[in-house]
């Protein structure tokens, strides 16, 4: 659970429990007083819920779990207007139910009544509203790198142990650097060992030349290419057909995921440069601009 946090015992506390659609809340009044109200999750029904305190928004205490990304907006609303918006752990609420109801099922009115507990307890904290503190730019970027990585983990994850599986094997120890767009647009052109060794060896290395970038030994690379394409166990698929097709729209996936991901570091690196703390870090040795960016958001 969290450490007490006061709250005055003069105001109204506000429990909401979060939903997509509906949020259900409880009321309670410093006279001991208790309304049970749904809150559609419209300007209206964050009007008519305030409406509903018959106070003033200085006078009211509002508490919610977090719930995905649904409580922001009617955080922000109550929080604009002049409300105190406290957070109720998932952790402090789950334990608090199996505390007082013996049992882990989840129920919307009983929430309700669990986040008025916790508010009454002093164990929650103040919301810390992204938007407020404009740190949301930041925490967008980050969100967005996340879910680009994981997108382009799962791709890779694909290419390794199927595609590259059936149709090249020997070229998976060449994909030994997260940042080797070479290697997919190399495969992009030549998807199997078939399409290498249809040219003459001097032929391949000239027309690789500018597709694998800046590369120590790059003759001798191409070459080595070469000579394993001639030795290779993958299957003898025909280049236009589909499984190779299907396999070119994986690697042009993973390309485009890899550059925007670069994009976003640049990004990040742009918007943060000027602050002293990001300086600070970048210092360390390995952090570059992301993880400078996510230390920053903790």
């Amino acid at each position: 659970m969290t450490d007490s946090t006061h709250i005055n015992p003069d105001s109204i506390l506000v429990a909401i429990d979060i939903a997509k659609q509906n949020h259900d809340a409880l009321i309670l009044w410093p006279s001991g007083h208790k309304k049970v109200i749904r809150i559609p999750n419209t300007l209206e029904g964050y009007q008519q819920s305030l409406k509903a305190t018959h106070a003033l928004p200085a006078e009211i205490t509002i508490g919610f779990e977090p719930t995905a990304d649904y409580h922001r907006n009617v955080a922000f609303w109550f929080k604009h207007q002049g409300a105190q918006c406290m957070l109720a752990s998932s952790l402090s609420v789950a334990r608090a139910r199996e505390m007082l109801f013996k049992t882990w099922d989840k129920h919307d009115r009983k929430d309700a009544r669990l986040i008025l507990y916790l508010m009454q307890q002093g164990m929650v904290r103040p919301f810390y509203d992204p938007l407020i503190e404009s740190t949301m730019d930041i925490q967008e970027l980050s969100n967005t790198y996340h879910q680009i990585s994981l997108r382009r983990t799962r791709i890779q994850h694909s290419l390794l142990n199927h595609y590259l599986t059936l149709y090249f094997p020997e070229m998976e120890r060449y994909l030994h650097s997260t940042r080797a767009e070479w290697f997919c647009r190399l495969l992009l052109k030549f998807p199997t060992p078939t399409s290498i060794l249809r040219y003459k060896k001097a032929t391949f290395v000239k027309r690789a030349w500018d597709i694998v970038g800046r590369k120590v030994c790059k003759q001798r690379f191409l070459e080595e290419v070469y000579e394993i394409a001639a030795h290779s166990i993958g299957l003898p698929v025909a280049l236009k057909g589909l499984g190779i097709t299907t396999f070119k729209l994986q690697l042009q996936r993973y390309l485009e995921l890899s550059i925007q991901r670069n994009e976003l570091e640049k990004m990040a690196e742009s918007m943060l440069s000027q602050r002293t703390d990001y300086q600070r870090l970048r210092t360390l040795p390995r952090v570059g601009p992301i993880i400078s960016l996510i230390k920053l958001l903790c």
